[in-house]
């Protein structure tokens, strides 16, 4: 169940890192698990949220994994040879698909590219320009959010991913 990688320490040798998934995730996901096995309940101390943006609800959490089908659809179109990193030619390509300038009124190309900008300078990646899984999310919540401002944050989400998804049918 553990997941290393290989890179090369100082002195050019190949050296097998544990990923930092293992300690942010997978770690608190066992315990959680293993507590309910053993135990028969959840432990009071065990905390489910991985991270801010990781919904915990199942519900949100089933519209979470809608947007990481949505990013791995693009990540095949995205010229950066990253793996898991959306660059620029993913992102146009997901604007263009999913016709994000006609779902959402009043947003231009320009508005989009700074978006994109603006969210790839707050992520962890900070030397490359492109947009992780979670960057993608945040993305496509401030879409929602203004396609859809009345709703709540993973209504708005739900049907903006909706949209993406007839739209992306529809040129099937």
């Amino acid at each position: 169940m553990r997941t290393d990688y290989e890179m090369f320490d100082d002195f050019m040798e190949k050296i097998s890192v544990p990923s930092p998934v293992d300690e942010r995730v997978k770690k608190i996901v066992l315990k959680g698990a293993l507590h309910i096995l053993f135990k028969g309940g959840p432990d009071e101390t065990y905390t489910p949220i991985v991270d801010p943006v990781v919904p915990a609800d199942k519900k949100k959490f089933l519209i979470f994994e809608e947007c990481r089908c949505l990013f791995t659809s693009f990540l095949k179109k995205s010229t950066l040879r990253k793996g898991s990193m959306l660059g620029s030619s993913g992102f146009r390509s997901f604007v263009r698909n999913c016709r994000v300038l006609q779902i959402i009124p009043g947003i231009t190309n320009a508005d989009l590219d700074l978006l994109y900008i603006n969210i790839c300078q707050q992520s962890e990646q900070n030397s490359v320009k492109c947009l992780s899984f979670i960057s993608f999310y945040r993305l496509l919540l401030t879409l929602a959010v203004k396609k859809f401002p009345d709703n709540t944050l993973y209504e708005a989400l739900k049907q903006f991913i909706d949209i993406c998804f007839d739209h992306l049918a529809r040129q099937n």
